[in-house]
């Protein structure tokens, strides 16, 4: 007996993508992906979903690594998608990375590194990504599978083995992270997204290069930094030592830096020294889940200290302070730098910046629900396919979310206009 699969109109929404497939045969394969991704069921692995979906297990296994298709261009016809129904001026991009737990060690990219979904260091694949808040919801922008050095090593035989067995191509080189993210935010401003900030967390936010990066493409950003950042509440002046002849070695290239005023002091120690009746107690939202969501918070002007002593001076920047109540009464400090205006009051710092937390319900819906960590091939091809499908089905949950909402509010209207024109009727009649 067929098995009834009930999506109400998936066909409609996969229409665009069936362009950059080659074959009526692979269209067919990933629409039955979607919506078995879209499906009940505790795994999303190709091989559950095949039977829900009465589709074979080796098709749908060849989808992700043998059927040719543009998954570019299904990307971009993602994007294009989404925005249509989510392009916000008020938009925000949130950068971050998140980690694929894995046993093995011979899938694409795996190795021993800080994997946050176990929050330790383990053996696991990191996916780069960027999610777009707009319209007050949020959908996966993009996602990158992280190489790390490990995988890319030219003169290591067993790094080529792995490279050829998990048929990485060889454009596929390390990155760091970082770059990785500025590439998203620059596919954005390409694709002439609407926004008004970057967001991430402390990672990001402690490289200089990626603050600079941003800024001197005109990108507003509040990104999250360690507690042993060094910053300087003064702009700082550089005491250089006398330059001496050399007689031989190489010619200095950078300056002798011997002191500086002031000297740069932590963020922990900074945060700590904070009078108690300087934190502001605000309120960001009033319907986070029943209740109004409040922070204490602080916000002071500053300059980052990275590199002082190699003679780097960095731009002033806003140093925003959150204090949390842990569970044991005691509390901890978060810290985060931002390019925001200098008139922007802290209130409004911290309402940006939580805007992030989108990105936790996102990651929470794309692993649980839909599967994206269920992926069970070892191909660079297989994981990148299998993470673009399972955008699709989020892209097709948020949609339909959106158009139920929009139903909701024009029914909700048609109310309002039945009931003011029945009082009109009772009071002139």
């Amino acid at each position: 007996m067929a098995t009834e699969i009930i999506c109400p109109g998936i066909d409609e929404y996969m229409k665009p993508f069936f362009g950059y497939f080659n074959r009526s045969e692979s269209r067919e394969l990933a629409e039955n992906y979607v919506t078995g991704l879209l499906m009940d069921g505790e795994r999303k692995s190709v091989e559950p979903m095949s039977e829900k979906v009465n589709a074979s297990e080796r098709s749908m296994q060849r989808l992700l690594s043998d059927v040719k298709w543009n998954e570019q261009g299904v990307a971009a016809q993602y994007r294009r998608t989404m925005l249509s129904a989510t392009a916000d001026p008020l938009g925000i991009l949130v950068l971050d990375d998140t980690g694929f737990p894995k046993k093995g060690r011979d899938s694409a990219c795996v190795a021993r590194q800080y994997c946050g979904a176990s929050g330790k260091t383990d053996n696991c694949q990191i996916g780069v990504s960027m999610t777009y808040v707009g319209c007050d919801v949020a959908w996966p922008y993009a996602m990158e599978l992280f190489i790390p050095e490990s995988w890319d090593q030219a003169d290591n035989d067993d790094c080529i083995a792995k490279r050829k067995k998990t048929r990485m191509p060889e454009s596929a080189r390390y990155r760091p992270k970082w770059r990785i993210a500025l590439d998203f935010v620059d596919l954005a401003r390409k694709d002439r997204v609407p926004h008004r900030a970057v967001l991430s967390d402390g990672w990001y936010g402690n490289i200089p290069e990626f603050r600079q990066e941003l800024d001197s493409n005109g990108e507003s950003y509040i990104l999250g930094v360690y507690s042993n950042t060094q910053v300087f509440l003064e702009a700082p002046v550089l005491e250089i030592a006398p330059v001496k002849e050399q007689k031989r070695g190489r010619p200095r290239t950078r300056p002798n830096i011997i002191a500086t005023n002031p000297e740069p002091v932590k963020l922990s120690a900074l945060g700590e020294s904070i009078a108690d009746d300087a934190w502001q107690r605000l309120e960001l939202r009033r319907d986070s889940r029943d209740k109004p969501l409040l922070v204490v918070a602080v916000s002071l002007r500053v300059w980052p200290a990275h590199g002082w002593r190699q003679g780097n001076l960095h731009e002033q920047v806003w140093l925003l302070i959150e204090r949390r109540q842990l569970a044991d009464g005691e509390h901890e400090l978060r810290y985060f730098f931002s390019n925001m205006p200098q008139y922007m009051p802290t209130i409004d710092l911290a309402r940006l910046y939580h805007e992030r937390y989108w990105i936790e319900h996102g990651y929470q819906q794309l692993k649980e629900e839909l599967g994206m960590d269920h992926h069970e091939g070892r191909s660079w091809t297989g994981w990148h396919r299998h993470v673009l499908l399972v955008f699709l089905a989020y892209g097709y949950l948020t949609l339909l979310r959106l158009q139920e909402k929009k139903q909701m509010n024009l029914t909700a209207w048609r109310q309002w206009l039945q009931d003011k024109s029945t009082l009109e009727r009772e009071y002139f009649f």
